[in-house]
């Protein structure tokens, strides 16, 4: 086993303030509940479900999935850390308070350590760069002495707080098993597994050798249930035994040589976890319920769904002068000042962090939450979150009345009519293909209402794989394994199906676009891509046209026949990402009717220290958006995200997570707000977004819009010139009319560093904003103030 000892902290943040309120309002600033500047991140918190709850001074910490809210009772301030803008990781397992060092602890699931205090977040990296094969999960924090233990998925580290390093680690299970939780006890600490308890004295200088370990066997070895935590009483560990019977999880205590039963039965709902409130009493988290023990054991004291008239799960709970406070599974933190009341203080994000596929149109944002296992169903019943407004709702089969008693789940792919944001389509891959909810009307289509057929692989389910309104109001859906796979829903309710050629039936279908010209273009694993022209006239199929791009010269020429991505774009042109990389079928429109060749895309080649090389190589492309200046953002599977100009000759940005605070470098998919520029991602770690620096033109200027305005001493980032129409030229002169700055608009957006022509901060005062197409005369449409 290699140790961790000596490893030490890095990345400290410094600010010369007082409470722990303060440090997190600097370094946060004005991220929480707020849109986000130009070029700034944000990550979507789960609400729903929190991990734990720590209390200092008069701030609430609670640990969410992948954030931390803390609320100031002082001030009623609240602000949320996420790895984005001030922790340094994230899937948070646990957190702890500690009175000596006054500090909050951060665990991660990696092993990641971060230290919060009033003046800093210190992140102390070294189980997490523990050169080991196994989980590294930190598990739970304890104090004893001068030291915090730290119990991970593979051995115990003890940490000096004082000096932010490990100084020791201890092996009771030799790395095999996790150690779940710690106690003390005079001079031995105890260590908790999933089938035994183990002991050692602390002050033993051989304790990292698991030999020093002994196994306490007056609590019984498990071989078919599991313990999970132990906490010291009222001089009795009390130990959290897991039953995977419902309602057969028992709390039991060790005093002396005697191992007893908390209650004289087993409780009747799962147990959650127990912990200390304070030296007098003792918390039980329950589903349902929690109670509280003081030390005599008996009567305890209960807060329980029957009295609040909703369900309650806690996790973990803690004590205040205001009352009982719990870090809850299903609806995050809650406060219960007596038995019969509560007060719930929610944080804006999507409810969990399952996402999929997404869309936006007319500023709403929906996201498909189901999840595929290669091409076989998870049977997930997750559903759909919206975010409109910076608010978020959540519709699932428990919410949904159409949804509860039919056979439907994994819900993966979504559209937003762009005519109508209060309507959007889920498709998924199920028995009930397809649900239509228009404003609180939920439609839902299988075969029996729709042209839409189970599979003929005969699995008894429907494959809508994808779905999208065009700008007619008609949604078209994508209906693989199946002989006619191209679906649409007009808006009078009736329905067509379309054959797509021999190539396209039967086949494995996943996602579709609808083009600028109307044209439907749909992607296949294995089988290319496919499009279709149906000229306007869908209910007339005799005149329809259709295409099959696959590889090889003359056939489509695709760099892999597995296409996973599909843009359009401004210049009429397909972009098509493989899983070897991507490709352009040019003048896409006049392809329909092209001879064998026309329809063959090219790749994009660059010229590299003398080598002609494909762009991107045989990077695997997960999915593509065009902005609107015309460029290409590209997802991809391991390489995080790339921005590449329009004719994708030039690779302009690349976010990892080794450079920005991109989450993880899988991406599943992205998504533009096309009004403010903000790049929605979905990771296999949840949900970020990026502030980019374009937009959607507006020919009208009726959105124009200058922001921030006034630019105030303090502030340090750019000004944003939205609202204007596409590939703009832009002049900014001063009031005398000397020009400062100039540049050319993304599609309807410039942002200005505050700086002129020389590389110089311009001087406080007014300047005034000048716009005028590439042929057109200069139209001045706003200004904005300096002041330095």
């Amino acid at each position: 086993m290699i140790p961790v000892t000596s490893i030490y902290g890095t990345n400290r943040r410094y600010c010369s303030v007082k409470t722990f309120m303060l440090v997190l309002t600097l370094i946060v600033g004005n991220y929480f509940w707020a849109q986000i500047g130009m070029g700034q991140w944000r990550l979507h918190v789960a609400s729903g479900k929190a991990v734990d709850v720590v209390v200092a001074e008069n701030t609430i910490f609670t640990a969410y999935t992948n954030g931390l809210h803390v609320l100031n009772r002082d001030t009623e301030e609240e602000e949320l850390l996420t790895e984005v803008n001030g922790l340094s990781d994230i899937e948070i397992s646990c957190l702890y308070y500690d009175s000596v060092e006054a500090c909050v602890l951060v665990g991660y699931t990696n092993g990641n350590i971060d230290k919060i205090t009033a003046s800093s977040i210190y992140n102390i990296p070294a189980i997490k760069l523990a050169s080991i094969p196994n989980s590294k999960k930190i598990n739970r924090f304890k104090r004893q002495g001068p030291y915090v233990y730290v119990a991970t998925d593979f051995c115990i580290a003890k940490l000096d707080l004082n000096k932010d390093e490990i100084k020791d680690t201890y092996y009771p299970t030799n790395g095999n098993q996790p150690i779940l939780d710690l106690s003390f006890a005079t001079d031995t600490i105890f260590a908790l597994t999933a089938d035994r308890l183990k002991y050692g004295l602390i002050e033993n200088p051989a304790l990292p050798d698991v030999s020093q370990w002994q196994t306490d066997f007056r609590v019984p070895i498990q071989t078919e249930n599991y313990y999970s935590e132990i906490e010291l009483f009222d001089n009795k560990q009390f130990i959290l035994l897991k039953d995977d019977t419902y309602g057969s999880d028992s709390v039991f205590y060790l005093f002396n040589n005697s191992f007893t039963l908390l209650t004289n039965v087993p409780f009747s709902l799962e147990i959650n976890s127990i912990n200390i409130l304070d030296d007098t009493t003792f918390a039980v988290n329950m589903e349902g319920a929690i109670y509280i023990y003081n030390s005599n054991l008996s009567g305890p004291i209960s807060y329980n769904s029957n009295n609040f008239n909703i369900w309650i799960s806690p996790i973990r709970t803690i004590r205040t002068n205001e009352g009982v406070w719990s870090a809850d599974q299903i609806n995050g933190l809650y406060l219960y000042p007596s038995g019969i009341g509560y007060k719930t203080f929610p944080i804006v994000g999507p409810y969990n962090n399952n996402f999929y596929a997404m869309d936006w149109q007319n500023n709403t944002l929906a996201v498909a939450s189901g999840r595929l296992l290669g091409k076989l169903p998870s049977f997930s019943t997750n559903g759909v979150h919206v975010f409109k407004e910076e608010a978020w709702s959540f519709k699932n089969v428990s919410n949904v009345p159409q949804w509860q008693n039919d056979n439907i789940w994994d819900f993966i792919d979504i559209s937003v009519n762009p005519n109508n944001p209060e309507q959007y389509a889920v498709a998924s891959y199920s028995e009930k293909p397809l649900t239509i909810f228009t404003g609180d009307s939920v439609t839902v289509f299988d075969d029996s209402n729709s042209t839409l057929a189970f599979t003929g692989i005969e699995n008894g389910w429907s494959l809508a794989s994808g779905v999208r309104y065009d700008a007619q109001n008609n949604l078209w859906v994508l209906n693989g394994y199946t002989e006619r796979p191209l679906n649409v829903l007009r808006p009078d309710g009736s329905w067509f199906n379309f054959d797509c050629g021999s190539s396209a039936r039967n086949i494995y279908t996943t996602k579709m676009i609808v083009d600028f010209n109307d044209n439907i273009w749909f992607a296949s694993e294995e089988h290319g891509l496919f499009g279709y022209n149906h000229k306007n006239t869908i209910d007339d199929e005799s005149d329809d046209e259709y295409i099959h791009v696959y590889t090889g010269v003359n056939s489509g020429n695709l760099p892999s026949p597995n296409v996973t991505a599909i843009a359009a774009d401004f210049d009429g042109e397909i972009w098509v990402g493989t899983d070897a990389g991507f490709a352009i079928l040019y003048n896409a429109a006049n392809t329909f009717a092209g001879n064998a060749g026309d329809f063959d895309v090219q790749r994009v080649k660059v010229t590299f220290e003398g080598n002609v090389e494909y762009v991107l190589g045989n990077t695997h492309i997960t999915d593509i958006e065009v902005d609107g200046g015309n460029r290409k953002w590209v997802a991809t599977a391991n390489a995080g995200i790339l921005l590449l100009s329009a004719d994708g000759s030039e690779i302009l940005e690349q976010f990892t997570t080794e450079n920005s605070p991109l989450v993880s470098n899988n991406i599943f998919d992205l998504k533009l707000d096309q009004n403010s520029g903000e790049l929605y991602i979905i990771t296999d770690n949840g949900l970020v977004s990026y502030r980019s620096d374009a937009s959607y033109e507006d020919p009208t200027y009726e959105t124009f819009n200058v922001f921030p305005n006034p630019v105030r001493p303090n502030y340090s980032g750019p000004v944003t010139i939205q609202g204007i129409r596409y590939n703009s030229d832009v002049k900014i002169t001063d009031a005398a009319g000397n020009l400062v700055y100039r540049t050319t608009s993304n599609g309807g957006t410039v942002v200005w560093n505050c700086q002129a022509l020389n590389g110089q901060r311009v001087a406080t005062g007014v300047y005034y904003i000048w716009t005028a197409t590439n042929v057109g005369k200069d139209q001045k449409v706003g200004k904005v103030l300096i002041i330095n």
